[in-house]
């Protein structure tokens, strides 16, 4: 009764990063936990793949040096999950980075971070400024996909669920993203809020048909059979 609850709550009131949210699982405090992982996990990428570019000139050396320090600064007070004065403060070095050093690899990192950052302390204008920037910047990387879900959770947080669908779709459709059935259960949130069932069953049919060991198979096929 308590599983058959939660999966209820979680297709009619989801948290914004649902994707890292187990239906059995207490899905605020879940969900929290779950987005600073993810953030760790991009940077832990990011620093690999800034770290086998070779560095032509100082002016990469240092901005590689201060995103190693903002990513420690982060790590220091991460587990901190309520401290948006702490997110706050960190977020200034990434903004300071990207900017004083935006075309250099560390500088496109801190500009990612820094739009994460935007988002999880709920300024979501200037998330989606930076992450239309990003997208700009990263558009043709591996981190396309999580830009444009930045994208989509942004306007979510807005409550523009109609931009929110845009940005979901965007990737559904693109052959090479990733986590698309992740992006078909948010787009099939999206069309719920704006009340087009016709739309929101298709998706969740698309998880059941093209996804079958998705984490939202089961979710999905109870909407579809309803």
């Amino acid at each position: 009764m308590n599983d058959e609850k939660s999966r209820k709550e979680l297709l009619q009131e989801p948290d914004p990063f649902l994707e890292f949210v187990g239906k059995a699982m207490d899905f605020g405090k879940k969900y929290q936990k779950q987005i600073i992982a993810a953030v760790g996990a991009l940077l832990s990428v990011a620093i690999v793949i800034t770290g086998v570019i070779y560095y032509k000139n100082q002016s990469e050396a240092r901005a590689a040096m201060m995103l190693g320090k903002a990513v420690a600064k982060y790590n220091s007070i991460k587990k901190d999950e309520s401290s948006f004065i702490a997110y706050e403060d960190v977020k200034k070095d990434f903004k300071a980075l990207s900017e004083k050093y935006g075309s250099s690899a560390s500088g496109k990192v801190a500009l990612m971070q820094y739009a994460n950052l935007c988002y999880l302390t709920k300024n979501y204008d200037e998330a989606l400024k930076a992450y239309n920037q990003a997208l700009n910047e990263l558009g043709k990387t591996e981190f396309k996909t999580m830009i444009l879900s930045g994208l989509g959770y942004s306007y979510e947080g807005k409550n523009d669920f109609e931009q929110a669908a845009k940005y979901f779709e965007m990737i559904t459709s693109d052959d090479a993203a990733v986590m698309k059935d992740q992006a078909l259960f948010n787009l099939a949130r999206m069309y719920e809020k704006l009340g087009k069932p016709d739309l929101e069953k298709k998706a969740f049919s698309r998880i059941v048909s093209e996804y079958p060991d998705s984490m939202y198979f089961d979710l999905a096929s109870e909407k579809v059979a309803s």
